[in-house]
């Protein structure tokens, strides 16, 4: 490990976990050091094919360490606060796994980090993607002012011993899962201005569990913006679909979770990352596509833009960056009182 390389330990040896770990290993500024699990056998199975990584038993193992200087939280989301307080308070910089409890929690963790001046951030990958930066810069002159956004994120998934069906580890199921990246989109793209004004929202339970599978709703601001989304497990089916309506066009795109040209999920080389913009009397024919090429896949993005933040020390970004995650959290906060009230 080089002196600019930020030192990273796992925390969780799932599939998530898993595909963090390949993007650090892509990673220039980033290296992993030690993986932690519940059991000393997961960690070592998680190690096994990837060289030079230490397995360990229990988070202190990973706390005392002083080459990791950073922790990545990978658990299910009922235990990512105590975790992510406990790496902060050694003096560790936190990537945690979304969603969280509540948005109570997130203010815990975010006042925390600050307070230790260490970095927090959630691992939400899209935003790191040059296509996020490219939208926010060009939404003025594209489409004016945003007024809705309509997400529809769909995932084919059924294993009922996953932990997306265990109502205590994961209370909020397919809307925590899946609905984030909706309110996230909300956040980066429609930029609401003011408080939430109002809040309605459906869901379908599994029979057996109780978890969410499907949510569908809308969220909608004091300054008039309006958010709709459908989510949910029960299509069979990938969708990622998102609309952004302004005042003088529309800009689109149906890859908006995990773009189809590079990401863990999907490597498509011949599908051009970018987002469709139209305007006026457009036809179908007359719809501009915009490209927004990346050199590296967004995950990988985001492990550099963490190691930036650990290691600049900027208030500022670090600032925007749990706000970010306040704001989303939120909005997920409010869906789910109105699927429970």
């Amino acid at each position: 490990m080089t002196s600019s390389q930020l030192g990273l330990g796992i925390v969780g040896t799932g599939m998530i976990a898993g595909m963090i770990a390949d993007a650090i290993a892509k990673s220039k500024h980033a290296r992993l050091i030690a993986v932690s699990g519940r059991s000393i056998d997961s960690a070592q199975s998680f190690v096994a094919k990837r060289q030079g990584i230490v397995a360990v038993q229990g988070l202190d193992g990973l706390l005392t360490r002083t080459d990791v200087h950073a922790i990545y939280i990978a658990t299910p989301t009922a235990a990512k606060e105590d975790i992510a307080l406990a790496a902060i308070a050694a003096g560790k910089h936190v990537l945690v796994e979304k969603p969280f409890m509540s948005h109570a929690s997130v203010i815990r963790m975010t006042q925390a980090a600050a307070a230790k001046n260490v970095a927090f951030m959630d691992a939400t990958n899209f935003v790191h993607h040059p296509r996020t930066a490219s939208i926010k810069e060009s939404t003025p002159e594209r489409i004016g002012s945003p007024r809705s956004l309509h997400t529809v994120f769909y995932f084919p998934f059924s294993d009922r011993n996953n932990i997306r069906f265990n109502v205590k580890l994961e209370p909020m199921g397919a809307l925590g899962d899946m609905a984030w990246y909706s309110m996230r989109s909300v956040v980066e793209y429609l930029r609401p201005r003011g408080a939430i004004a109002k809040v309605a929202a459906i869901a379908d339970h599994d029979p057996g569990s109780g978890s969410v599978v499907r949510a569908i709703g809308l969220i909608a601001f004091e300054g008039g913006e309006v958010s709709t989304f459908d989510i949910g497990y029960t299509a069979e089916t990938v969708l990622m679909d998102l609309q952004l309506l302004g005042t003088s066009g529309v800009i689109a795109m149906d890859d908006f979770v995990l773009d189809w040209t590079d990401t863990w999920a999907f490597q498509n080389p011949d599908i051009k990352a970018g987002y469709t913009h139209r305007t006026k009397m457009a036809t179908r024919k007359d719809v501009t596509f915009i490209p927004t090429p990346s050199t590296t896949s967004a995950e990988v993005a985001m492990i550099e833009t963490f190691a930036e933040l650990a290691t600049s020390k900027k208030a500022d970004q670090r600032l925007a960056f749990a706000t970010a995650s306040l704001k989303t959290q939120e909005y997920l906060d409010a869906l789910w009182a109105a699927i429970t009230s």
